[in-house]
């Protein structure tokens, strides 16, 4: 049977997706879960299902038509906890389920709705994160419509919290449910976007914990670690800029990992070890060309099992701390991809994860160290249904001479010598990176334009993670300049390689890429048309009104010292330059960009009698997360871009 042409957008955003990985402690199963890509109502809905780790057909373990996830073994591999709002949508509570049998149990009943849950490492207590809940004088105030609100009075914070679990799951009385204790401090919050922000001490003591004063980005990407006894004692180890996941410790307790800045934001990704006692951090492997993200300790403490981010893929190392030699964890996949969510089995031999490639979203497998890869779920069968646009490496050189990387996608059916549109696609971030996975999402639009014959151009301009401190670092207080010159001589090298068509241009991106496309609209009438989402336009007025300003004064400088490089940045300072037809969306929510910058692009591009429309996403933040509102900015964006270029658009 001939492949499909063109990927629907509705089976696109309704794609499955893996976003937890656990594998027991004797290696021998692994839990994970799944979910849409998108929601249909106003809550997310998950599963927990479980897979033999030698492979078989997976079970569903949760059948609740609520958001089920976050699942964590128990030492002894006999029960799971993981949380569920089945019992109140949108306030999830922690729950406990025998995998010998039976119902999941409710163990709590937090006001304010939980975290995610860890068990001591005995196994007989459950710690867990819960918000802070609305007192009865703000219900009552809410409900009478009396509710001014005093900007950053009464705030809610995620508090750490420990209760007692009987062996027998069964015996749990849900009308008199274990009694909670609260550990952290008040007016202290623990965790990060990220990250629940705890882990248990190998003794059951006491916890490693990311505290903060306010849940704000402002403050969670720099938060305080610190050891919490079980008795409620605080004791700072440091500050540290960059951390959002809690370290771990070694398993004699004496050492902890974590992933931070080398001293500052934006330098992150840094694996660094410390003494759990207090000290100056370690870093691992200094100088090292890639980016940490997950890590495990290996039993012997001398090793640390870590996912490692280098130019477009995602592998898994093994880093020896003593001698510094470093080793692939199992035998690399035939094709370059992306490991995500992995996991370790308590004797380290074992690992379970997700791994997604350039025709895959991603599915769970497990590997011995040392051993093959072995596919454990086939959750999106119908991808082999479509044709796909080819993945390539490229590398060109930017006009100061440095090496760029990123990837181009060609458009299905590509011909060799024939030149193509070309729709320059940005990355957000700016730390983040294009990487192989399939590209079929409402952030990733890259294969629907591959299908329509595009030629998509994906670059890793300086700013970027994956290629070490000094590349993540080359933009700041320049943040616009040296990789927008990254991004233009990667068009320009297309063209030359008679890919591109130099008359048919297109740009956009999200986020961090928005305001690349804001700032490519304003420096250069090369594009046709531009799709700008949730981009900054004005960073003076962005800095008074962002959440993440801490983040942003590492880049720029703070915005009251440093006005004229603010200025000197935004792209709406030279808004007179623009010519080129721009859709600018946003999340109506979204209190990382406010919408507020989408109307200063606006009003700025309508002002010079350029074309432009701007659109609200309600109640969205700055992910899109409805389904019909995925549909509409991949139907939007295609729609813009064809009728500039003077092509028939063409739905799916």
């Amino acid at each position: 049977m001939a492949a499909e042409r063109l990927l629907p957008f509705e089976q696109a955003v309704s794609a499955t997706l893996v976003t937890d990985v656990q594998i027991s402690p004797d290696g021998r199963h692994v839990a994970y879960v799944t979910a849409p890509a998108s929601k249909e109502g106003e809550h997310p809905v998950s599963a927990i299902w479980l897979v033999a780790a030698d492979g078989g057909t997976p079970r569903r373990l949760t059948t609740s038509e609520a958001a089920d996830g976050a699942p964590r073994w128990s030492p002894d591999g006999r029960r799971l906890a993981f949380v569920s709002d089945r019992l109140e949508r949108g306030k999830p509570q922690v729950y406990v389920l025998d995998l010998a049998g039976g119902e999941a149990v409710r163990v709590t009943a937090a006001e304010g709705g939980v975290g995610q849950a860890a068990w001591s490492p005995d196994g007989s207590l459950l710690a867990y994160t819960a918000m802070d809940a609305e007192t009865e004088e703000e219900k009552r105030r809410r409900e009478e419509r009396d509710d001014a609100r005093l900007v950053d009075a009464d705030v809610k914070r995620a508090s750490l919290w420990v209760i007692a679990v009987p062996e027998a799951t069964a015996a749990i009385d849900p009308n008199a449910l274990p009694e909670p204790r609260r550990i952290s401090p008040e007016g202290i919050h623990i965790g990060t976007e990220a990250d629940a922000g705890f882990t248990w001490a190998p003794d059951g003591k006491s916890f490693v914990v990311l505290a903060s004063p306010d849940p704000k980005a402002h403050y969670t990407f720099a938060p305080e670690m610190a050891i919490l006894s079980l008795d409620g004692e605080l004791r700072s180890l440091g500050r540290f800029e960059g951390l959002l996941t809690a370290p771990k410790f070694s398993p004699d307790g004496k050492t902890l990992a974590f992933v931070a800045a080398e001293e500052v934001m934006p330098a992150f990704f840094s694996l660094q070890t410390m003494p759990a006692s207090g000290g100056q951090p370690h870093i691992v492997a200094p100088g090292f060309e890639g980016s940490f993200r997950d890590f495990h300790w290996l039993p012997d403490g001398e090793r640390i099992v870590t996912s490692v981010e280098m130019g477009q893929q995602v592998t898994v190392k093994v880093f020896n701390l003593t001698s510094g030699e470093v080793s692939d964890a199992f035998a690399p996949f035939e094709r370059v991809g992306v490991v995500t969510a992995f996991r370790l089995s308590a004797s380290g031999d074992r690992a379970a994860f997700v791994y997604a490639h350039d025709e895959s979203y991603g599915d769970v497998y497990a590997a011995d160290l040392g051993g093959e890869p072995r596919r454990l779920t086939d959750l999106n069968p119908w991808t082999r249904d479509y044709e796909w646009g080819e993945v390539r490496d490229i590398r060109w050189t930017s006009t100061d001479g440095l090496e760029i990387e990123g990837m181009v996608i060609l458009p299905v059916g590509y011909e060799e010598g024939k030149r193509y549109p070309l729709l320059v696609h940005i990355h957000g971030g700016p730390c983040g990176a294009w990487l192989h996975h399939l590209y079929a999402g409402w952030h990733d639009w890259g294969q629907f334009f591959a299908q329509r014959g595009y030629a998509v151009f994906l670059p890793n301009p300086r700013g970027s993670s994956g290629r070490g401190t000094a590349f993540l670092c080359g933009i700041v207080g320049c943040y616009g300049e040296p990789d927008w010159e990254d991004i233009n001589s990667g068009v320009d090298y297309l063209i030359e390689q008679g890919i591109a068509d130099p008359d048919q241009l297109v740009v956009g991106g999200w986020s961090g890429g928005g305001f690349l496309t804001n700032w490519a609209i304003t420096h250069s009438d090369r594009f046709k048309a531009a799709v700008s989402g949730a981009g900054i336009s004005n960073w003076v007025s962005f800095q008074g009104t962002a959440d993440v300003r801490s983040v942003f004064d590492r880049y720029l400088g703070p915005v009251d010292e440093e006005v004229e490089t603010h200025w000197r940045l935004s792209p709406i300072r030279v808004i007179s330059r623009a010519t080129t037809p721009t859709l600018i969306l946003y999340g109506e929510n979204d209190i990382r960009v406010p919408p507020s910058q989408g109307f200063e692009l606006y009003e700025g591009l309508k002002s010079r009698g350029v074309e432009t429309q701007l659109v609200l996403y309600p109640r969205e933040p700055h992910v899109i997360m409805e389904r019909k509102h995925q549909i509409d900015v991949l139907q939007r964006a295609i729609d813009w871009y064809e009728r500039h270029l003077g092509r028939a658009a063409q739905d799916a």
